[in-house]
């Protein structure tokens, strides 16, 4: 050995490598993080691809059944205003009768429409996502004990 010769501490050594290993569970910890993160999208887009093929069934449903009900409700409004215009002996009042009930029918349904919740959006995810919240939680509290 030459007296000039220099060798790092050991202590420098030391702290190098614990910050090499430091560094590497953060990159760790970051892949994983990102993978998780892909893995929630990918649930996110099947329950919403679930979601919209229920939603597509359902208007597909309800225009079948509006065409077939719209068909048959019409006529009965005939029938109710010929039964009516024998009763009441005159056209405009059998006409104005059927007018008002459908009036007073389509309000009370235009109400019921409105106070009528949708279904939830993404089930499978927020539960997935309240899952990692709380698996979190745990994790940040086993770490504050043993610091």
């Amino acid at each position: 050995m030459s007296l000039f010769s220099f060798r790092k501490p050991q202590v420098l050594t030391s702290l190098q490598e614990q910050g090499g290993e430091l560094l590497s569970e953060i990159r760790n910890a970051a892949a994983y993080a990102k993978s998780h993160a892909g893995s929630l999208l990918a649930l996110f887009r099947l329950d919403l691809a679930e979601y919209m093929a229920q939603q597509r069934r359902r208007v597909v449903m309800f225009a079948a059944a509006g065409i077939a009900f719209l068909v048959g409700y019409l006529l009965l409004c005939v029938l109710a205003v010929l039964a009516l215009q024998l009763v009441l002996g005159s056209w405009l009042w059998a006409v104005g009768a059927v007018f008002a009930f459908n009036v007073l029918v389509g309000m009370l349904m235009l109400v019921k429409a409105l106070r009528a919740k949708p279904a939830p959006l993404a089930a499978a995810t927020r539960a997935e996502l309240k899952n990692d919240l709380e698996c979190l939680k745990i994790l940040l509290s086993k770490e504050n004990k043993h610091s």
